[in-house]
């Protein structure tokens, strides 16, 4: 049988929300997490989003790739400019 929470929350002046710890706790909502708001007939329902999988940075890109090839432009000679 479910356990079901029943707490209130207050909106800020910029509409922001508490999530109450023991229904983060309970629902495994951490922080960075993404909630999708449904309104519906009866008010709202939240539904908490599975999170992407996270990017790969740019470094471990470079680390899989094995080497970065040359860009043209380092491989012309730089000509000297006179002033």
């Amino acid at each position: 049988m479910w356990d079901i929470l029943t707490m209130v929350s207050v909106i800020s002046s910029k509409g922001q929300i508490v999530l109450p710890k023991k229904i983060r706790q309970k629902l495994g909502i951490m922080p960075g997490m993404a909630l999708d708001w449904i309104e519906t007939a009866d008010g709202l329902k939240v539904i908490k989003l599975e999170p992407a999988k996270p990017k790969v940075s740019f470094l471990e890109a470079l680390k899989r790739f094995g080497s970065v090839p040359p860009a043209p432009r380092d491989q012309r000679p730089v000509e000297p400019v006179e002033l």
